[in-house]
């Protein structure tokens, strides 16, 4: 076998090995976070700066200091958050599932040659 197919059949290996070890401390990332509920520690609050109005102002509140915008607000980060999370699971199970087969490919042709 020359050093060219032997290197590349290395190469190939040890970035599919890396792909696979990313995808495992992602995902096993994800569950600790999950596990721990450790999320709620990135949650900052966004303090709002809203002008006190009189009550018998004509004055129009803006949406920012609408307690009923807040919430939303507040439920549609949650959503956001749940959503991304689903994503970088699916994404780190992707990397774990085609990562492993190239690996074990190409390092059983590397090893069947040496």
């Amino acid at each position: 076998m020359t050093w060219i197919k032997k290197a590349y059949l290395y190469v190939v290996s040890l970035v599919s090995l890396i792909i696979i070890m990313v995808g495992a401390i992602t995902l096993l990332n994800m569950g600790l976070k999950i596990l721990l509920n450790a999320e709620d520690y990135y949650a900052y609050p966004v303090a709002m700066s809203c002008p006190a109005v009189p009550a018998n102002s004509a004055a129009v509140k803006t949406a920012e200091c609408d307690p009923e915008y807040q919430t939303r607000q507040q439920e549609y980060e949650k959503k956001n958050q749940q959503q991304q999370r689903k994503r970088d699971i699916a994404q780190s199970l992707a990397m774990i599932i085609v990562g492993a087969p190239v690996f074990y490919y190409h390092w059983k042709l590397a090893r069947k040659e040496a």
